[in-house]
């Protein structure tokens, strides 16, 4: 247990649980990166991660990553690095970072981009062996390394190694105390080092930290915890010094952050090479990219809808332009939103991206607004100002109004683009979603008149059908451009094949239509996993519709939504098990579409591929 000075003696540590440890997709010779976890006093490579710190067990966050992406290597490093003499051996952090250089050599680490996640004194002991690799020219390690995420890391010591050490009176402690004292030269040494040299390594960094105490003390105060990157925002958690290695699901925060971080560091760029059947050095390349989130603007991969896009592309040059873009998950919204602002962007506008979609930020409307206009204000780089033009004598929708047209619009030069992607997650909180919904529909009819409100224009981009009540005269869903995503057709699809190198025959690409028709997602994550050898076409259609495919944590939210509500579970059971379009109740038919599950054909609704058909079909008929 990290950093636990209260606990009875520990039994020995297993001797396979130090060193680098194997998780998941270490062997995989055209693995796409490697993450590396990193435990801190006391801790375990297993132990440390799991919510009842267990060795024995896989369910934990480390495999769950696995699931995630297994085109990762997943390891985890362990070491012994106890408080007290009597509880165990340990080394200075010098010998430390030494001995974890020379296990990342005997196991080739530094072949592939490296992700460090790491925990409390593991993240003193990664700065220092990235110290050591460069004063020792280490150069493969230094330049693979993208990124660190740092869990309760003490970068200038902390107050606890003082308590511990005066508890020396009765057991002496080891010297891995000594190295945690708080202020202690040294620390804050390697800590402007690797502020010095972050950038110049280019080593993206993450930081969260504790809020809560640890039997009674606070292990790493926020202050220690932060290492003063430029750009880099500590994130607070709810938990103590121990908990906060341990999440208990991969809705925690920790997990979350970690697994968006590893997703936005990597470049995902590997290189597969083809053999070919001659002596020759000719060898083609496929550069495979990560299908998850936004597809990037440069990307090989980004199949276009030029329809759409030139629609899209027209109506944002308009005064006081509105875009709607609807579609469910993974369609393609966020991909064309970047599109729609790289051509603004082109045109000389400002752009500007809004999640205001937290919990926190729905429970109060004028708390929202005012969140609405402060965030505004800093993409705009702008002075927030709010307190001079909010009135505490006039309603909230009028005080955001009069601060866009008084202050915000008048003071830019361009038109702006605001884009409010996911924006149905506001639906539940009616009186916001309300609110909120009637001043873009005002703000945009405003344009028709107002010079000043031409240089808004809007992208609002939602999954859902606008279930909430809305007076047709408020509502900004049944004005400006509306653009519906849909799949990929059966040319798109032969286009997007080819992209990833597959010399399929038209009998291969219509196996591949038929598990997950012309979903965008569905397919570039087939496609992507079988480009990269880590799967063929045949092993994939045999676990695609199972807990063992890809989709897992894709399919299951549906699953719970479906299990949640009765009346939705039977209209799908009715979809599934029908071989043929049947007829369903229109609120049915519009909720199950909004979530991709179904298609439309006339005024009757089918399932669209084997995928859905196969994984509901079994689990909701049990």
């Amino acid at each position: 247990m990290p950093f636990n000075i209260f606990s009875k003696t520990p039994k020995p540590e297993p001797p396979e649980m130090t060193g680098l440890i194997k998780i998941s997709g270490c062997d995989n010779p055209k693995r796409c990166g490697d993450i590396i976890f990193i435990h801190g006093l006391g801790g375990n490579a297993r132990g440390t991660w799991h919510p009842e710190e267990r060795q024995d067990d896989d369910n934990f966050w480390l495999t769950w990553l696995a699931q995630e992406r297994p085109d990762l290597g997943i390891w985890s490093f362990g070491y012994n690095a106890e408080a007290f003499e009597w509880k165990g051996s340990t080394m200075p952090l010098f010998d430390r970072a030494s001995n974890l250089q020379a296990y990342l050599e005997v196991n080739h680490i530094g072949n592939y981009p490296i992700i460090f996640i790491v925990h409390s004194m593991g993240g003193l002991l990664i700065k220092e062996m990235l110290r050591n690799a460069q004063t020792f020219q280490k150069t493969a390690v230094i330049e693979q390394t993208k990124g660190i995420v740092f869990l309760s890391t003490p970068h200038t010591g902390s107050h606890l190694a003082n308590l511990v050490d005066k508890i020396s009176i009765v057991a002496r402690t080891t010297v891995s105390v000594d190295e945690l004292k708080a202020h202690l030269p040294q620390l804050r040494q390697l800590n402007e080092w690797y502020r010095q040299n972050v950038d110049y390594l280019q080593i993206a960094t993450k930081v969260y930290f504790e809020t809560r105490p640890t039997k009674g003390f606070l292990v790493v105060d926020p202050d220690s915890a932060n290492p003063a990157i430029k750009d880099v925002q500590p994130t607070p958690t709810d938990d103590d010094h121990i908990s906060i290695t341990k999440p208990k699901s991969t809705n925690n925060l920790v997990y979350m952050g970690v697994s968006q971080f590893i997703q936005q560091t990597l470049t995902n760029l590997i290189i597969v090479e083809q053999p070919t059947p001659t002596i020759k050095e000719n060898k083609s390349s496929i550069i495979c990219e990560n299908p998850d989130g936004q597809v990037p603007l440069k990307s090989p991969f980004y199949i276009e809808r030029p329809e759409d896009e030139r629609k899209c592309y027209e109506s944002i040059l308009q005064p006081g332009a509105l875009i709607r873009i609807k579609a469910p998950q993974k369609m393609g919204k966020t991909s064309l939103i970047s599109r729609i602002f790289d051509h603004s962007k082109q045109k000389g506008y400002h752009t500007v991206s809004l999640n205001l979609w937290s919990k926190e930020n729905f429970t109060d409307l004028n708390k929202f607004l005012q969140g609405f206009c402060a965030i505004l204000s800093d993409k705009l780089e702008l002075e927030e100002q709010i307190d001079k033009y909010w009135s505490k004598r006039l309603p909230s929708q009028i005080n955001c109004t009069n601060y866009l047209k008084k202050y915000l619009l008048k003071n830019i030069d361009a038109p702006v683009v605001l884009g409010l992607d996911d924006i149905d997650q506001i639906f539940p909180y009616t009186e916001i979603a309300q609110a909120f919904f009637a001043l873009l529909r005002t703000w945009h009819e405003n344009g028709k008149n107002e010079e000043i409100w031409q240089k808004l224009r809007l992208v609002i981009a939602h999954s859902q059908e606008v279930y909430i009540s809305l007076n047709v005269n408020q509502s900004p869903f049944n004005v400006g451009l509306s653009v519906e995503i849909g799949e990929f057709n059966a040319t798109q699809i032969k286009e997007l094949v080819e992209r990833h190198k597959l010399n399929w025959s038209d009998t291969q690409i219509e196996q591949l239509r038929g598990m997950v028709d012309g979903h965008p997602y569905l397919l570039r994550t087939a496609l992507y996993q079988i480009a990269t050898g880590n799967l063929t076409l045949e092993q994939f259609l045999k676990v695609a519709p199972t807990d063992e495919g890809l989709y897992r944590g894709f399919l299951r939210p549906y699953l719970s939504l479906l299990e949640e509500d009765e009346s939705l579970k039977r209209a799908m059971q009715k979809v599934i098990n029908s071989d043929i379009p049947v007829q369903l109740e229109s609120a049915q038919s519009f909720k199950l579409r909004s979530l991709g599950l179904i298609e439309f054909k006339g005024n009757k609704v089918q399932c669209p591929c084997n995928l859905y058909r196969l994984y509901f079909r079994e689990r909701l008929s049990q």
